[in-house]
C-alpha cells in the first residue's frame, strides 16, 4: 500500500472520529412546552441539506437569535450570580484581565423531573 494511501485512510478514520454530536434545530423545554432555536456558531451544516443550503439556513437562524432584542451582556459586580438553562441559551465569554479580576465559575447540571399532579 502506498504512504499516500495510508495517510489518507488515516485521515478518513480521524474524520469519522470528529463527526460530533446531531441536535435538532429546534427544542422543545420539558416542563414548560416553550420551544427555543438550539444551534451555536460551531453548528456545521444541517442533516441531510447540502452544505452551502443549510449553513445559510444555520446563519439565517444565528442572525436572527442574536438581534440586540435578544442578546442579555452582563457586567459583573463582586458577589454576582448567574445562571442559565444550556438547552436553550446561546453563551459566549466574553475577554477579561485575569490578572487583575479571579474568575470562579462552578457548573451545576439538574434533572428535569415532572411535576406531580397536585401542581
Amino acid at each position: 500500500m502506498r504512504a499516500s494511501s495510508v495517510a489518507n485512510r488515516l485521515w478518513q478514520d480521524e474524520q469519522e472520529k470528529l463527526i460530533g454530536a446531531v441536535h435538532p434545530r429546534v427544542r422543545t423545554i420539558p416542563g414548560s412546552g416553550r420551544r427555543a432555536l438550539y444551534l451555536a456558531s460551531h453548528a456545521a451544516h444541517v442533516v441531510d441539506w447540502q452544505v452551502p443550503e443549510g449553513r445559510l439556513q444555520l446563519r439565517h437562524l444565528i442572525d436572527h437569535a442574536t438581534q440586540p432584542q435578544f442578546l442579555y451582556r452582563h457586567v459583573w459586580r463582586p458577589h454576582d450570580f448567574v445562571i442559565w438553562d444550556n438547552r436553550c441559551t446561546m453563551h459566549r465569554a466574553r475577554p477579561f484581565d485575569d490578572k487583575t479580576h479571579r474568575r470562579e465559575l462552578r457548573r451545576t447540571t439538574t434533572l428535569d423531573l415532572p411535576l406531580p399532579a397536585s401542581a
